[in-house]
Order: C-alpha cells, then sequence, then structure tokens
C-alpha cells in the first residue's frame, strides 16, 4: 500500500487541526480562565472585554508566547500596555500550553493553504 502525495498532505493537515482541537479547551481551561481570574479583581484584564469569547484563548496564547514589548511604540503602547499583565501572569506551563496552541493553529492554516495550493498546481483532484 503506497500512499500518494494526496493522502499524505490529508494525513498530516488532520493531524494538524486534530492538534488545534484537542489544544484549544486545554488552553481555555488551564491558561484562560486561570489568568482570567487573576486578573480581574485588579481590573487588568483588558482582553476579556475587547475579544469575543471563541477567540479569547488564541489571544491569550499570543500575548503570553509573542514578545510584543520589543514593538512598543507611542501609537501602540497602550495595546502593548495592556498584554504586560497577561504575560506577566502566565506560568512556564501555561506558556508552553500557549506555545502548543499557537504552533498547531498556524501550522494547519499555513500546511493547508500552501499545500492545498501546491496539489492544485501539480493537478491533484479534491
Amino acid at each position: 500500500m503506497s500512499l500518494s502525495a494526496q493522502d499524505w498532505f490529508v494525513f498530516f493537515f488532520v493531524g494538524l487541526w486534530l492538534s488545534c482541537f484537542v489544544a484549544y479547551p486545554v488552553v481555555a481551561v488551564f491558561v484562560t480562565r486561570p489568568i482570567q481570574r487573576q486578573l480581574k479583581p485588579t481590573k487588568q484584564d483588558y482582553i476579556s472585554d475587547w475579544v469575543i469569547w471563541p477567540f479569547q484563548s488564541p489571544v491569550y496564547a499570543m500575548a503570553i508566547v509573542v514578545p510584543f514589548e520589543r514593538w512598543r511604540n507611542e501609537r501602540n503602547r497602550h495595546f502593548i500596555d495592556a498584554l504586560q499583565p497577561v504575560r506577566q501572569a502566565a506560568t512556564p506551563l501555561q506558556w508552553w500550553l500557549s506555545l502548543w496552541l499557537e504552533v498547531s493553529l498556524y501550522s494547519a492554516v499555513i500546511f493547508g493553504l500552501v499545500g492545498y495550493s501546491v496539489m492544485n498546481l501539480l493537478g491533484y483532484s479534491w
């Protein structure tokens, strides 16, 4: 049994999305909720006010993983200052869980777009 390029593409694409579907609730329960509970009493949880609930976990994960303070300037200082408490409240385990969600999500999207385009260029039919 030999697998074609299209079979391998589908296998990896489905695997990446399964990783996303597992990582999302894990990050929601073990990262987003504890940080929200920690920051709400001090009124530093701005992300919950800015982002609707289905997108909160990826935004929290991005706030934890990506060092946005490198790009701090006068135009975006309020945004960067709002992300700092989230980053400071995260534990090392929460950082790793957030990295898992971010890598699996962006890998699935990029792999899907590039792979689908390449498969169409090679003449594979869906």
